[in-house]
């Protein structure tokens, strides 16, 4: 029996107020890209902790929303070595929850760079099932490429810029432990945030991206656009309207959620929070 509408909106709004109440009690003292899957190429201050915590409602064709809530954490070992851990969440859809796959991802930066000359690291990951078929080992390897650009003021953080672009370019890949058989395909992603002219404390961002690093199957055309709330360096919130579109009814999320044929959206809400614990 498909999940009622209103309880889906309940949910959706439980997240939001949830979101809302973390950032305004966290430290003033995040930096990361969840619920945006564009990576930049930076890590958190050696010593930092951080936490990326989003969920959201997939309003797919027949009816049957998917509501999915995640969070990862990651640490800055050396100036230039983070690691990224966990996953833990579900996806709810049809009367049925799901866990989602755990995720282990380091990170190393290749060069640092504010102004025209980009910054470069690469990645890896993989991702272990906990849902779906449990014989399927994910994994991406990726580098990244980004300019920070127009930081206003010196006595501000370096990353706090007017405009900062990402690009993303590496495979997705995928270890069938039932027949035995390694797959892999190309993966990118472009991605942007510029300050509003209200305020820059609010930014915009928007990308496109050959499918979620996170699942193998989804692939182009895929984009998300929305704003995020810099309330520190230490704090932001971000507010997201993702499109992407299946090519056929057996398309799923890795979590088993089956979205329908056609464009399907998603709106999500996430929290980055980063923690001075071994500075």
């Amino acid at each position: 029996m498909p999940m009622r509408p209103n309880r889906a909106i309940h949910i959706c709004c439980a997240l939001i107020v949830l979101s809302s109440f973390a950032a305004y009690f966290c430290p003033e003292d995040a930096l990361a890209v969840r619920p945006f899957v564009t990576d930049d190429a930076r890590i958190v201050y050696k010593g930092q902790v951080e936490t990326e915590t989003y969920g959201g409602m997939t309003l797919a064709k027949g009816g049957q929303a998917a509501i999915e809530a995640r969070s990862l954490q990651g640490i800055a070992i050396t100036d230039r070595f983070e690691l990224i851990a966990g996953g833990f969440g579900f996806t709810y859809q049809d009367n049925q929850a799901r866990p989602l796959d755990m995720l282990i991802q380091p990170k190393y930066v290749l060069h640092s760079s504010l102004g025209a000359i980009p910054s470069l690291s690469v990645a890896a990951a993989s991702l272990f099932p906990l849902s779906g078929n449990r014989q399927h080992w994910d994994g991406y390897a990726m580098a990244h490429v980004s300019w920070f650009l127009f930081t206003p003021d010196a006595d501000t953080d370096p990353y706090d810029n007017n405009l900062a672009i990402h690009l993303n370019l590496g495979t997705k890949s995928r270890y069938d432990a039932g027949p035995a058989t390694y797959q892999s395909k190309l993966y990118w992603a472009a991605g942007f945030e510029i300050i509003t002219p209200m305020t820059r404390k609010v930014r915009f961002l928007g990308e496109v991206f050959n499918g979620d690093p996170f699942s193998y199957e989804e692939k182009f055309p895929a984009y998300q656009t929305g704003f995020r709330w810099y309330k520190s360096p230490m704090v932001q919130m971000d507010v997201v309207f993702r499109g992407l579109r299946n090519g056929s009814l057996e398309t799923q999320a890795p979590t088993g959620a089956e979205f329908a044929p056609g464009w399907n959206y998603t709106i999500q809400v996430g929290l980055r929070v980063l923690f001075d614990v071994f500075r």
